[in-house]
């Protein structure tokens, strides 16, 4: 090997700084890699990983000299010029059998031990990797994950940090994660060996050309002779041209030589290697930095839309919250008791109010094809045709507890709501593009509804509506008990409070306001009188009737209670279904980067360098 002409102790090559914000971004980014692949499901490559550390590493101040790396296929000789270039230590294990180095093997001159140890100690190179020391002859293999470092006192290399890496070309490299291509942001300089059965095959100098012309590498090829005879000057030509396919500064070809194990060059040999490797480092922050930056572009682009198809989602979502949720008139009617359900269905015939039976009739259908075949909702409302139309109808056995009856209606407006939100969730274009590209379904969360307990608001609320009822169907009976006694015995006042509070309650019923509730009402009393049996007797007292109930009782207080009770039920149940709502998104929105989100903003501290990295090149181009 040629020596160089420099040699001081320890020469160091310096790069710039980068600004503070890209030195910060690059530091959170190194941080959360594993968040990006994992939690964030992104693509973030291994040697975008690594390329982000040798900026780090660079930023930190003076640099070790050049590190440069021995690449190529599995049995292609990497290993035995590994060896020769420390002087033939057998560092590095050389068999027959293929794929023989399992992990990196550095080489470092005795004089950097120190400066090695405290980059280890930082974690400033190769993070990640467990660093092992190994003897000079120890024949190591390297293991994944391990970066196992030997020293030596080769004075040809004092200037460089010479890797072994294992091959890239094997199915077996895979299982290393292919260790060699991502780390090749690390390297400077690549000595590319090429076993002869690879000499001519493009496919493998494509991939390694692909693979490092971004990185602003320098290549040297070495042609590796393992079959015996002359090389022509066709074979030559054809080698010439495989080295300029890879882009190389130079090539070697070396001679043959007999037996598989390893075997000692002869001198000079190597030495177009050794002057290869002995110039100052390439300048590649700007390169490393333009790689990163096309990856944190990538993924702020794949995040834009997953941003976009999480709003839709959520919209979809929403609606579906408020296409679930019942009305407060259908809280009325589901609070309702089988005592309760009876009179207002004689109610509804004696008052004869067409409209109320109309709707009656119309909300029972919607509640059945709403809820499904619900038990509550089949007996408050009946499940049975002839049951519309003589009114809701009590079925045997049914629920009188206003807290069971309000608890099972809750219950049920929450399955129909969660069935509802789960189906939206499955078939959207949100997790379709996550199955699609990253074969992630969405969870199927599943209640246990017998262990799931009422939330504290809703009890609240049902007892509340109970109490107000009472209170209601009190207030009636007080104003009404002294126009005449056979009111009671003919009809309920709990019956005429209920047509009341439904006739007037906000809901779809002929879009009554206050003032036409109360025409409605009063209009309505004679006929419920005379229906109820009161016949001419009680005639008389119809407009006193009508007054009592425009003056005393419609915008009551008792009466605004009850309006007030079935309305905070319908926003207990609207604020559980958002909750179920919220956490069926929970999933989705860990999947995307919200934009104040610190890896977010590192990403795009990343893409903005390097467009004003490139548009000051672009500047300069055109000056020149």
């Amino acid at each position: 090997m040629s020596k160089s002409k420099e040699r001081p102790s320890e020469r160091e090559y310096t790069v710039g700084m980068l600004p503070a914000k890209v030195a910060q971004a690059l530091l959170t980014v190194s941080e959360q890699a594993a968040r990006l692949r994992r939690s964030l499901r992104h693509d973030w490559p291994g040697p975008t990983e690594q390329a982000v550390h040798r900026l780090r590493f660079n930023d930190a101040g003076p640099t070790i000299p050049a590190f440069a790396a021995l690449v190529g296929g599995a049995s292609s000789g990497k290993t035995t010029v590994f060896n020769n270039l420390l002087a033939g230590h057998l560092a590095s294990r050389v068999t027959a059998r293929g794929h023989a180095t399992l992990g990196p093997i550095l080489a470092v001159h005795e004089v950097h031990r120190a400066r090695l140890d405290t980059l280890l100690m930082e974690r400033r190179l190769l993070p990640g990797f467990e660093p092992r020391a190994i003897e000079l002859d120890e024949n190591a293999t390297g293991e994944p994950n391990v970066l196992s470092i030997v020293f030596h006192s080769v004075d040809e290399l004092r200037d460089v940090f010479l890797f072994d890496l294992p091959d890239f070309t094997s199915e077996a490299a895979a299982q290393e994660g292919d260790i060699a291509l991502s780390l090749l942001p690390w390297f400077d300089r690549l000595i590319v060996v090429v076993d002869h059965e690879r000499w001519f095959d493009r496919q493998s100098i494509s991939q390694l050309r692909a693979a490092s012309a971004p990185l602003a590498q320098q290549r040297w090829v070495l042609f590796n002779r393992t079959r015996e005879g002359e090389l022509n000057e066709e074979d030559r030509n054809a080698l010439a041209e495989q080295s300029r396919q890879l882009a190389a500064v130079g090539m070697t070809i070396l001679e043959f030589r007999r037996g598989r194990g390893f075997c000692r060059f002869a001198p000079g040999t190597l030495s177009e290697v050794g002057a290869f490797l002995s110039p100052a480092p390439p300048e590649r922050s700007s390169a490393l930095l333009t790689v990163v930056a096309a990856a944190a572009n990538q993924v702020l682009n794949q995040n834009e839309e997953r941003l976009h198809r999480l709003r839709r989602l959520r919209a979809s979502l929403d609606a579906a919250v408020r296409r679930s949720l019942p009305t407060s008139r259908d809280c009325i009617l589901a609070m309702m008791t089988p005592d309760e359900r009876r009179q207002l269905s004689v109610a509804a015939r004696v008052l004869r109010l067409e409209a109320s039976r109309r709707w009656l009739m119309d909300q029972a259908q919607r509640l059945q094809t709403f809820l499904g075949q619900v038990p509550l909702i089949g007996t408050v409302l009946g499940n049975r045709l002839q049951q519309q139309k003589d009114g809701l109808a009590s079925a045997a056995g049914e629920a009188s507890d206003r807290r069971a009856i309000g608890l099972s209606f809750a219950r049920e407006v929450r399955r129909r709501c969660l069935h509802d939100l789960r189906r939206l969730i499955r078939t959207s274009a949100f997790w379709d593009e996550l199955r699609r590209w990253t074969g992630l379904e969405p969870t199927e969360s599943i209640v246990d509804w017998e262990a799931e307990q009422p939330s504290e608001r809703l009890e609240a609320t049902i007892a509340a509506f109970d109490r107000a009822v009472e209170r209601w169907n009190r207030r009636i009976e007080r104003e009404f008990e002294g126009i005449s006694p056979n009111i009671k015995g003919a009809l309920s006042f709990g019956a005429i409070g209920l047509a009341i509070v439904l006739v007037a309650a906000p809901g779809p019923l002929a879009a009554l306001t206050l003032v036409t509730a109360k025409t409605a009402i009063g209009a309505a009393l004679t006929h419920l009188l005379a229906a109820a049996g009161a016949g001419a007797v009680l005639a008389k007292y119809a407009g006193r009737l009508a007054a009592v109930v425009e003056e005393k009782l419609m915008g009551s207080e008792e009466f605004d209670a009850v309006i007030a009770a079935a309305m905070d039920i319908r926003s207990a149940l609207e604020t559980q279904c958002v909750l179920d709502m919220k956490a069926a998104l929970r999933e989705a929105e860990a999947l995307v980067l919200r934009s104040d989100d610190p890896l977010a903003q590192a990403l795009e501290a990343l893409r903005g360098a390097a467009r004003a990295m490139e548009k000051s090149r672009s500047k300069s181009e055109r000056r020149a």
